[in-house]
Protein backbone atom coordinates (compact mmCIF):
# COMPACT_ATOMS: atom_id res chain seq x y z
CA UNK A 1 0.00 0.00 0.00
CA UNK A 2 2.95 2.27 0.91
CA UNK A 3 4.65 1.86 -2.44
CA UNK A 4 1.07 2.78 -4.40
CA UNK A 5 0.16 5.76 -2.26
CA UNK A 6 3.98 7.04 -3.07
CA UNK A 7 3.71 6.14 -6.52
CA UNK A 8 0.72 8.28 -7.04
CA UNK A 9 2.34 11.28 -5.12
CA UNK A 10 5.44 10.73 -7.48
CA UNK A 11 3.31 11.38 -10.47
CA UNK A 12 1.38 13.97 -8.82
CA UNK A 13 4.28 15.86 -7.82
CA UNK A 14 5.81 15.56 -11.23
CA UNK A 15 3.16 16.93 -12.88
CA UNK A 16 2.38 18.94 -10.40
CA UNK A 17 5.94 20.37 -11.92
CA UNK A 18 5.50 20.29 -15.45
CA UNK A 19 2.48 21.88 -15.51
CA UNK A 20 4.24 24.80 -13.95
CA UNK A 21 6.09 24.94 -16.57
CA UNK A 22 3.39 25.00 -19.04
CA UNK A 23 5.03 21.47 -20.23
CA UNK A 24 1.55 19.34 -18.95
CA UNK A 25 0.26 18.71 -22.28
CA UNK A 26 3.70 17.18 -23.83
CA UNK A 27 4.46 15.09 -20.59
CA UNK A 28 0.42 13.74 -20.17
CA UNK A 29 0.96 12.71 -24.12
CA UNK A 30 3.82 11.21 -23.28
CA UNK A 31 2.30 9.46 -20.12
CA UNK A 32 -1.47 8.90 -20.78
CA UNK A 33 -1.17 5.94 -23.44
CA UNK A 34 0.92 3.58 -21.82
CA UNK A 35 -0.49 4.43 -18.53
CA UNK A 36 -4.13 3.87 -19.50
CA UNK A 37 -3.29 0.11 -18.95
CA UNK A 38 -0.19 0.14 -16.41
CA UNK A 39 -1.43 2.49 -13.86
CA UNK A 40 -4.71 -0.25 -13.87
CA UNK A 41 -2.76 -2.72 -13.55
CA UNK A 42 -0.11 -1.62 -10.29
CA UNK A 43 -3.80 -1.44 -8.71
CA UNK A 44 -4.87 -4.41 -10.01
CA UNK A 45 -1.29 -6.33 -8.67
CA UNK A 46 -1.81 -4.32 -5.30
CA UNK A 47 -5.51 -5.93 -5.04
CA UNK A 48 -3.20 -9.61 -5.62
CA UNK A 49 -1.09 -8.50 -2.66
CA UNK A 50 -3.99 -7.50 -0.44
CA UNK A 51 -5.37 -10.67 -1.07
CA UNK A 52 -2.56 -12.63 -0.34
CA UNK A 53 -2.62 -10.29 2.99
CA UNK A 54 -5.99 -11.29 4.11
CA UNK A 55 -5.42 -15.01 3.66
CA UNK A 56 -2.81 -14.75 6.03
CA UNK A 57 -3.55 -11.76 8.32
CA UNK A 58 -7.49 -12.33 8.28
CA UNK A 59 -8.21 -16.32 7.19
CA UNK A 60 -11.13 -16.37 8.88
CA UNK A 61 -12.57 -19.72 9.93
CA UNK A 62 -10.33 -21.75 7.86
CA UNK A 63 -6.55 -22.61 8.21
CA UNK A 64 -4.21 -20.18 7.10
CA UNK A 65 -3.05 -22.77 4.40
CA UNK A 66 -6.28 -23.23 3.03
CA UNK A 67 -7.31 -19.32 3.14
CA UNK A 68 -3.93 -19.36 1.51
CA UNK A 69 -4.41 -21.38 -1.05
CA UNK A 70 -8.19 -20.36 -2.15
CA UNK A 71 -6.93 -16.57 -2.41
CA UNK A 72 -3.88 -16.91 -3.73
CA UNK A 73 -5.73 -18.55 -6.84
CA UNK A 74 -7.83 -15.45 -7.01
CA UNK A 75 -4.75 -13.84 -6.93
CA UNK A 76 -2.92 -15.75 -9.63
CA UNK A 77 -5.59 -14.88 -11.49
CA UNK A 78 -5.39 -11.09 -11.43
CA UNK A 79 -1.57 -11.80 -12.12
CA UNK A 80 -2.41 -13.86 -15.44
CA UNK A 81 -4.47 -10.72 -16.59
CA UNK A 82 -1.92 -8.09 -15.10
CA UNK A 83 1.41 -9.65 -17.30
CA UNK A 84 -0.61 -8.79 -20.54
CA UNK A 85 -1.25 -5.58 -19.08
CA UNK A 86 2.26 -4.72 -18.25
CA UNK A 87 4.27 -6.40 -21.56
CA UNK A 88 1.38 -4.18 -24.01
CA UNK A 89 1.97 -0.71 -21.79
CA UNK A 90 5.61 -1.73 -22.07
CA UNK A 91 5.48 -1.67 -25.72
CA UNK A 92 3.43 1.22 -25.77
CA UNK A 93 5.59 3.64 -23.76
CA UNK A 94 8.84 2.34 -25.55
CA UNK A 95 7.83 2.78 -28.93
CA UNK A 96 4.30 5.14 -29.50
CA UNK A 97 4.71 7.15 -26.55
CA UNK A 98 8.02 8.61 -27.33
CA UNK A 99 7.61 9.17 -31.13
CA UNK A 100 7.46 12.64 -32.14
CA UNK A 101 5.93 11.92 -35.53
CA UNK A 102 2.45 10.76 -34.00
CA UNK A 103 0.63 13.69 -32.80
CA UNK A 104 -0.12 14.28 -29.20
CA UNK A 105 -3.84 14.39 -30.05
CA UNK A 106 -3.40 10.57 -31.26
CA UNK A 107 -1.64 9.82 -28.30
CA UNK A 108 -4.47 11.06 -26.09
CA UNK A 109 -7.19 9.26 -28.38
CA UNK A 110 -4.98 5.90 -28.36
CA UNK A 111 -4.68 6.41 -24.51
CA UNK A 112 -8.46 6.84 -23.67
CA UNK A 113 -9.49 4.05 -26.34
CA UNK A 114 -7.33 1.69 -24.45
CA UNK A 115 -8.46 2.84 -21.24
CA UNK A 116 -12.17 2.49 -22.31
CA UNK A 117 -11.44 -0.77 -23.65
CA UNK A 118 -10.04 -1.83 -20.31
CA UNK A 119 -13.37 -0.85 -18.57
CA UNK A 120 -15.07 -2.54 -21.06
CA UNK A 121 -13.15 -5.68 -20.41
CA UNK A 122 -13.63 -5.45 -16.67
CA UNK A 123 -17.13 -5.29 -16.91
CA UNK A 124 -18.26 -7.86 -19.21
CA UNK A 125 -20.62 -10.12 -17.15
CA UNK A 126 -18.74 -13.58 -17.22
CA UNK A 127 -20.53 -16.56 -18.16
CA UNK A 128 -19.59 -20.18 -17.75
CA UNK A 129 -16.88 -19.06 -14.66
CA UNK A 130 -18.44 -19.70 -10.94
CA UNK A 131 -16.16 -18.30 -8.54
CA UNK A 132 -17.08 -18.35 -5.42
CA UNK A 133 -15.80 -16.87 -2.19
CA UNK A 134 -15.38 -18.36 1.36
Amino acid sequence: AYMMVFNGLLIGAVGTLVGQNNLAYPFWAFVFPHGSLELPAIFFAGGAGFLLARAIVFPGKYRRGDALKFYGNQAAQLVFGIVPMLIIAGAIEGFFSPNPSVPDPIKYLAGMGLFILLVLYCSRKQTGINIQSK
